[in-house]
């Protein structure tokens, strides 16, 4: 309804889990390193709460986006059961059966199947969603299966997400040797004002809109009446921008959000914070102060002819690129990507015209970065490409800027790629990060493919050409 009118692409406040959408808020991005670290490290069981609408479900959807390929990862969503139905369950979530197996059957059928993923050199991943409906006998079941794991290899892994009950349930003195083998236990926390105001802007520049679309007034009121819960943001964002396509309104304000709101809150349903004050901003004039300070918007003459360097104007010698990297730096990191990567490409493009030539790696770098975090993966491999042609970086930058696009690589699902720059990073550095542990990974599976097709070599070889002087210098540095 509203997505032309704004100039959306779609919705930005959809309710539906989408990770794409997902804002790398510090609790979000938190959670996943953990669940990342859990992964790489072998965790037999990780636990991860949350209330209602904090994002588990996306953050999940994330993990086994970017896991996936190198992972049988079952992801099971309904945990009403009883323990005769858990194990077919779980088989239907690994597409191994759609038929009924008594238990015998159902336990050998999985069994098998570890082993096998083992021999191929994958772990099964198991995701249990609203695990606080499990109960203590299930998640007995869960313990015992488990024990598959056979000492030598670890072959399962199970991650349990839930709401803060099933916290209390594993404090159970009766699940203490449960506890005891859960090594990742992490809760999700609310946004904070800045954080909620963060969110909507990331998802507006996500779904193609203008990052500052709503006022600074109205996200703070937007988190107050959602306490900081992104489910309940997304509702009340979204009715807002209904309300404001009805009053065709280019900017939406407090006095927008407050209308929605109240209205929404009549029936008494949607679990937004008290506010005494609520109708009496909703029928209180518009601030004629929070329009003006409002940033234009795409369709206006000054929007159309805004030069990023504007943001900067009396404050930094015209032609000097630092500013222009510092302020793609800020942008970066409070999730305005487009205008991020304009700001450090004249960043970058000042650095060749020999302004700043420290800045070059630099700046390629953080455009990857930016490019990454909106999905676009070949733009991100692109911009770190383009960053290892810096002659003037030292080894340790050229390392950092490979492991980013060996990761990039990885999740754009371009491992022939991705493996030996991991293999020269672990040679040079055995420390560094984990890139050891996947230059192994993916080296195994690789060599796998070769020797079904006889062209791995040959692949290997056309895949290392483009680092060029990059590996050139980071192997000198090793010696």
């Amino acid at each position: 309804m509203y997505e032309s009118f704004y100039g959306l692409r779609t919705k930005p406040f959809a309710l539906l889990p989408d990770h794409d959408f997902l804002y790398p808020g510090s609790t979000h991005r938190t959670a996943y390193s953990l669940l990342e670290y859990g992964l790489i490290h072998e965790a037999p069981f990780m636990v991860f709460t949350g209330d209602p609408g904090m994002g588990k479900t996306s953050l999940l959807q994330k993990l086994i986006a970017e896991h996936g390929a190198k992972h049988s990862i079952g992801f099971v969503t309904n945990a009403r059961y009883d323990v005769e139905h858990l194990l077919p369950w779980i088989l239907l979530s690994l597409g191994l059966s759609k038929q009924k197996l008594d238990p015998v059957e159902a336990y050998h059928v999985f069994s098998e199947f570890l082993t096998h993923e083992s021999q191929q050199h994958r772990r099964v991943i198991l995701i249990i969603d609203e695990a606080q409906s499990l109960g203590t006998e299930l998640l007995e079941e869960l313990r015992l299966l488990s024990n598959l794991n056979d000492g030598k290899s670890l072959k399962l892994q199970i991650i349990l997400s839930g709401q803060p009950d099933l916290h209390a349930l594993l404090r159970r003195i009766d699940m203490t040797q449960f506890a005891q083998r859960i090594v990742v236990d992490y809760q999700l926390e609310a946004l904070s004002e800045e954080e909620t105001a963060l969110c909507i802007r990331h998802r507006l520049q996500v779904a193609g809109g203008h990052h500052s679309l709503f006022t600074n007034k109205a996200c703070a009121l937007v988190h107050r009446l959602t306490r900081g819960n992104p489910r309940l943001i997304n509702q009340v964002c979204d009715v807002t921008l209904t309300y404001g396509y009805a009053e065709q309104a280019r900017i939406i304000t407090s006095k927008l959000v407050a209308q929605a709101a109240f209205d929404r809150t009549k029936g008494g349903i949607l679990p937004l914070a008290t506010i005494e004050n609520l109708s009496v901003l909703a029928s209180a004039p518009e601030d004629a102060t929070e329009i003006d300070s409002a940033p234009p918007q795409p369709n206006s003459p000054q929007a159309r002819h805004a030069h990023p360097s504007q943001d900067f104007a009396g404050t930094e010698p015209v032609g000097a690129p630092e500013p222009f990297y510092e302020k793609g730096i800020a942008m970066r990191r409070e999730g305005r990507f487009r205008e991020a990567i304009e700001m450090l490409e004249m960043a970058d493009m000042l650095e060749q015209s020999g302004k700043s030539p420290s800045l070059g790696l630099r700046a390629q770098a953080q455009i990857g970065l930016c490019h990454r975090s909106t999905g676009n993966y070949q733009g991100a491999i692109q911009a770190f490409r383009a960053a290892l042609n810096d002659q003037s970086a030292s080894p340790q930058e050229v390392m950092d800027v490979q492991y980013f696009l060996a990761r990039t690589l990885e999740s754009a699902g371009q491992k022939s790629e991705a493996a030996p720059l991991y293999r020269l990073i672990a040679q040079t550095n055995p420390r560094y990060k984990d890139a050891a542990y996947r230059a192994k990974e993916l080296s195994s599976k690789h060599k796998h493919s070769a020797n079904g097709n006889g062209n791995g070599k040959r692949g290997e070889e056309n895949n290392r050409s483009w680092l060029g002087s990059a590996i050139a210098r980071l192997i000198g540095a090793r010696d």
